[in-house]
């Protein structure tokens, strides 16, 4: 059986019909290359868990999501007449779960951004990128991947505007700038094509030494920064994140919409075609239970018991 060619046509067919697939393409070629090593000819749930058990953090999270990334796979070769058991939804347990994000304080997002400042090498390039590259997730909740991605053509600051392409689904979002966040970008556009005018790239973010600035460089950089300020402590097992910083615009973005006495409910269709959901329960998958908006939760809970106390 060449399961690798059977992942091919797989992902052949989907991707034809708008799917991305870049995580489960990966996940789905090591599953041949393991499939061929076994030498099985067909996909049984008993391989299957074989595989999946194999998930390099051991969780029962990681073990259910591979695990479950092989249905579809399994539905079209049943489709297809490839002898394949249709694996069952749901076999292991959840696919995800939800771990409250850390929600950063406006003091804790300065003080990262200037503690930039002491990345090496001090004189080069990459301190600036990293302050700007979270400055930009912080006033615009970009996704990192998003940010890490831009290339020149994508930012018009003459506009304001950022152009976001093929991110979750959606072919193309335009995203406003705030005047603060233009200028931001245009002294780090003059002072990254000054330090190195003779290797031009084609991506906005950039390192020494042409070096490429990746989501990997970023998490490393980050946990510095992370650590320089005294943002060591886990929050259920897991360390603030470059993620968060999208968390905490949704939170404070809904948060000012309270205070201005905005109508909060007619503007979170907005809110999440801002920032790329197709569902609106998504957007509420971001928001968190901070202590200001509960506040608000509250003041609202009163007056809406009441109103109907009076009637």
């Amino acid at each position: 059986m060449n399961w690798t060619s059977l992942v091919e046509s797989y992902l052949t067919h989907k991707r034809r019909l708008g799917y991305s697939l870049v995580s489960e393409g990966y996940h789905l070629h090591n599953f041949a290359l393991y499939a061929e090593q076994q030498k099985d000819n067909a996909l049984t749930v008993t391989l299957a868990l074989q595989w999946a058990n194999l998930a390099p953090s051991g969780s029962d999270i990681a073990i259910a999501r591979r695990f479950s990334m092989l249905r579809p796979f399994s539905c079209y070769l049943s489709n297809i007449g490839v002898y394949s058991a249709v694996l069952p939804t749901h076999f292991i347990g959840p696919t995800h779960r939800r771990l409250p994000p850390y929600i950063f304080s406006e003091l804790e997002i300065v003080q990262l951004m200037e503690a930039t400042n002491q990345l090496y090498p001090v004189s080069g390039l990459r301190p600036m990128t990293m302050k700007v590259f979270i400055g930009l997730l912080a006033s615009t909740g970009l996704r990192p991947g998003e940010s890490v991605r831009l290339m020149k053509q994508d930012i018009d600051l003459n506009r304001g505007e950022i152009t976001i392409h093929n991110s979750k689904g959606w072919k193309q979002r335009v995203i406003p700038l705030s005047l603060s966040t233009i200028d931001a970008l245009n002294v780090y556009t003059k002072r990254r094509d000054c330090i190195d005018p003779l290797h031009p790239t084609d991506a906005f973010f950039k390192l020494d030494y042409q070096r490429s600035f990746t989501i990997r460089s970023a998490d490393y950089a980050f946990g510095l920064l992370r650590k320089s300020i005294g943002l060591s402590t886990k929050l259920n097992g897991r360390y603030p994140r470059l993620y968060d910083l999208r968390h905490t615009f949704v939170c404070r973005r809904v948060l000012s919409w309270y205070q201005a006495g905005v109508d909060v409910d007619s503007r979170i269709a907005q809110l999440s075609y801002y920032l790329g959901h197709k569902n609106v329960s998504d957007t509420y998958w971001y928001m968190t239970a901070i202590p200001e908006l509960m506040t608000y939760a509250e003041k609202r809970f009163s007056e809406y018991v009441f109103t109907e106390g009076s009637q």
